[in-house]
């Protein structure tokens, strides 16, 4: 229990401490420039700003003349850089939005499509029924895979078959382009809603090094803005479409989501007008590692999935552990020498996932990834010690503290 501000002080320096020695490679993390850490000390801290989903001006609280302005400014400056008419930045989280998503699209007892845990899926609808009243509610099947890809042939004769309502497409393993455009035509005349979970892959469809699900036919986009993209924590959802836009916003809120953090607006904006500027040189280089220590960490003998297929068109890549004692094991191994990485979430116990986007902010290039890759060959293959490693770990990291590709 804290007893002072030293004590909370102390606290927060040692994890700082900690995690600047630390690799980050974890794909679903970032971080933020100090930029755009700055800006969420601000007087929009502790205020309401609820409003109905298609009529922001009128405004539940008092003293709300600016930060609807305010509000109304952000959610133009996304629109422009995801090219959304409509934008609802009120999700918390990327997570709610996709809650929102499902609950607003869906009628008890309608089927949806989503892709599966054990295929790196997000677990959006899967926990969800957990809960009785969605279990009685929801129905849900899991979008066929094969070879760390969807298998379109058996998802179309599926959609054909089964009918559904909504399909979710988007991973937290997503290596490739999913078949937006392949489907779009059947499910535009079976009438099914097309949706994405973009989380993972948002800062790269705003420095257009992706290709745009929107563009590409979704119904809704919806995620959170802290993975790819280096934004503060929160969620957003973008649609073309008002009357289902407006459906999945009067679900959310009140809901799901009354008090809607506005603190994080002028942060989020100040990542938005990076990633302006700067978007296309960060993603690029984003994928670049990603390649590049896929191809190093193959060459050094280990077992990188989609290899053939030059690795990853994202920020992560995805390798086969089962040889090392399986990915939860060898995730701690990795962390005792301050690397850090995913493994797949006690589904199959098979893979970890190595992402890009942390390191490549902080200054790192193809060059830095041979050498983060042989800390992967030391850790697994080698008989040092965990410690000694960390230490060297701790030592390769100081010289990238800085954060590249922000104001």
């Amino acid at each position: 229990m804290f007893r002072s501000l030293t004590e909370i002080d102390d606290l927060l320096k040692k994890h700082n401490d900690y995690r600047d020695s630390c690799l980050n490679l974890i794909a679903s993390e970032n971080c933020a420039s100090s930029t755009v850490r700055g800006y969420l000390n601000t007087k929009l801290s502790n205020r309401y700003g609820c409003y109905e989903s298609m009529h922001p001006e009128n405004r539940e609280y008092t003293g709300n003349k600016f930060i609807h302005q305010f509000e109304m400014e952000v959610q133009e400056l996304v629109g422009e850089i995801f090219k959304a008419p409509l934008v609802d930045l009120r999700p918390i989280g990327g997570h709610i939005s996709g809650v929102a998503t499902v609950l607003g699209t869906l009628q008890p007892g309608e089927l949806l499509f989503e892709i599966h845990l054990k295929d790196w899926g997000h677990g959006l609808v899967g926990p969800m029924l957990e809960a009785p009243q969605f279990r009685e509610t929801i129905r849900i099947e899991s979008i066929p895979y094969s070879d760390h890809m969807i298998d379109l042939d058996k998802l179309i004769s599926m959609i054909y078959e089964k009918k559904p309502r909504l399909i979710i497409f988007g991973s937290s393993g997503m290596l490739f382009p999913e078949p937006i455009k392949e489907i779009k035509a059947i499910t535009e005349k079976e009438g099914i809603i097309l949706a994405m979970d973009s989380s993972h892959i948002n800062g790269l469809i705003a420095g257009g090094v992706f290709p745009n699900p929107l563009e590409e036919g979704v119904d809704i986009m919806f995620g959170s803005l802290h993975k790819t993209f280096p934004g503060p924590e929160g969620g957003f959802i973008l649609a073309k479409d008002p009357k289902l836009f407006k459906r999945i916003g009067d679900i959310m809120s009140s809901a799901l989501v009354t008090s809607h953090h506005l603190y994080r607006l002028p942060a989020l904006a100040a990542a938005m007008l990076e990633m302006k500027q700067f978007g296309k040189a960060y993603g690029e280089q984003v994928i670049k590692n990603a390649r590049a220590l896929g191809k190093a960490m193959d060459e050094l003998g280990f077992k990188v999935v989609a290899a053939d297929r030059g690795y990853t068109s994202t920020h992560l890549i995805l390798v086969d552990v089962t040889e090392f004692g399986g990915c939860k094991k060898v995730a701690r191994q990795l962390e005792a020498a301050n690397v850090l990485c995913s493994d797949d979430f006690g589904q199959l116990d098979k893979e970890i996932r190595i992402g890009t986007a942390e390191v490549t902010r902080r200054g790192m290039k193809e060059t830095e990834m041979k050498t983060v890759a042989e800390f992967f060959k030391r850790v697994l293959m080698g008989n040092e010690s965990s410690s000694f490693i960390a230490q060297k770990v701790k030592e390769f990291s100081s010289s990238y503290s800085h954060c590249d590709f922000g104001f």
